[in-house]
């Protein structure tokens, strides 16, 4: 019995309130320091090489909580501001069509302002392999990309990520630019831009932008969802 303790929550807040760029930077710095121990301290018997990109992801995620949360190696990247990293989360889309979808991780944050629904809440980032046999229109874009166009992923939010684990030969600008342009389902020419405050190191690019406009309302509101913004950044795998 709720003996009138509880109040309504209507979650009308939509899109949430934005994360702060110096947050974003934190994260990608995080991300960045535990790619490197992917790369250079690897466990015994995976070879970054060889693997699939689910084992890839699942390196990579253990990385970043188990060895650089809250252990004073990225700034900022503590129980301060950051409540965990959950790995394939089941979530639903922004019309309860689809219950079980799984982004790769939701970087969840503390301190976030009342009126939100918390599932939806965090950064929400997937990833996907960027070389020959992963074409960047097929696999990134419409396997990847899209999840944040279309509302499967973070639609209560207005940024969210894309990582690529990418070979040499590829880099978000040219190649990312290319695949947007044959890509009909973006509708308008996608500009890709350099984020002005992140710069890149021996084993990632500096993080690029895009924004795309989203074709879904709200079932709270009924309001049109706004523009998407998607912070791009590939991991130099080789």
């Amino acid at each position: 019995m709720a003996l009138g303790l509880y109040e309504e929550v209507t979650f009308d807040t939509l899109p949430h309130p934005a994360i702060r760029l110096p947050v974003l930077l934190v994260v990608e710095n995080a991300i960045c320091a535990a790619w490197d121990l992917v790369r250079t301290q690897p466990r015994a018997g995976f070879d970054l090489a060889t693997a699939t990109e689910d084992s890839i992801t699942l390196e990579l995620h253990e990385a970043l909580y188990d060895r650089i949360y809250n252990r004073g190696i990225v700034a900022g990247f503590d129980e301060e501001v950051f409540s965990g990293i959950e790995r394939e989360a089941k979530i639903r889309n922004y019309d309860r069509e689809h219950p079980d979808k799984m982004p790769d991780f939701i970087i969840r944050l503390i301190g976030r302002p009342p009126g939100i629904r918390n599932t939806q809440d965090g950064l929400f980032i997937e990833c996907k392999p960027v070389d020959k046999n992963h074409p960047l229109l097929t696999n990134y874009c419409k396997r990847g990309l899209v999840r944040f166009t279309t509302g499967q992923y973070a639609w209560a939010m207005s940024t969210a990520m894309m990582i690529g684990y990418a070979n040499a030969d590829y880099r978000v600008s040219p190649s990312l630019t290319a695949a947007l342009e044959d890509w009909p389902e973006t509708n308008a020419n996608i500009i890709v831009r350099p984020c002005s405050r992140s710069t890149p190191s021996p084993a990632s690019e500096a993080t690029q932008i895009t924004e795309h406009q989203r074709g879904f309302r709200y079932l709270e509101t009924g309001r049109q969802a706004p523009t998407i913004t998607i912070r791009h950044l590939w991991l130099r795998r080789d």
